[in-house]
């Protein structure tokens, strides 16, 4: 069995946004957040080393099918409260499936 395509866009300051062109493979979303949540605190060194407030980012999980998933802030991550937001097409989609 395949495992579906995750991409892991940055986005800045609410506006502009580093596309992931190539993605990686995860069994599932959760596990694709996972692996934000660890790639997120690799980043934060990155951001401060360019003079950059690393909470004025997040990361957008899209999956191969061209939905943004999950949208982890880099705030959340920093601030020590890990928060994942999904958006409400996922919420009214995971609704209608409980």
């Amino acid at each position: 069995m395949r495992m579906p395509r995750f991409f892991f866009h940055i986005r800045s300051n609410g506006s502009s946004r580093s596309r992931d062109y190539l993605g990686l493979s995860f069994p599932d979303v959760e596990t694709a957040a996972d692996e934000a949540l660890r790639q997120a605190q690799g980043l934060k060194r990155v951001f401060k080393a360019r003079g950059e407030d690393p909470r004025d980012h997040a990361i957008e999980i899209e999956s191969e099918e061209g939905d943004i998933v999950l949208i982890l802030s880099f705030a959340d991550v920093f601030d020590d409260t890990p928060g994942v937001i999904v958006p409400q097409s996922q919420q009214r989609r995971a609704q209608g499936e409980a």
